[in-house]
């Protein structure tokens, strides 16, 4: 038994179809300083421009059964844009492939 009960693991999910698929719990430090150079770069390249570019974290909902968590993102219609994600598929979505631990 955990004797810290205040110490709780974040369980990250997205839904595909509707059904729950984990996420790997913590991205490795290569990990997030790639999404965020991409999300620097895109964020340069598209300043003064109508496209919002989001990096790690961002929400986005495909469909009611489909939520995703991607790298970043790159979203051109800001009517897409809500308080708790994005609502559409983006103009641009990056993943960041790492080799498993």
């Amino acid at each position: 038994m955990n004797e810290n009960l205040a110490f709780q693991e974040n369980i990250w999910e997205e839904l595909l179809d509707g059904k729950p698929v984990l996420m790997s719990p913590r991205p490795t430090t290569n990990h997030n300083q790639t999404s965020f150079n991409i999300a620097l770069i895109f964020g340069q390249y598209l300043k003064g421009k109508c496209c919002s570019v989001f990096p790690d974290g961002e929400e986005l909902y495909l469909t009611a059964k489909d939520r995703f968590m991607p790298d970043g993102m790159v979203v051109c219609q800001p009517d897409q844009i809500k308080h708790d994600g994005v609502y559409g598929a983006p103009d641009l979505v990056v993943e960041v492939l790492s080799p498993a631990r």
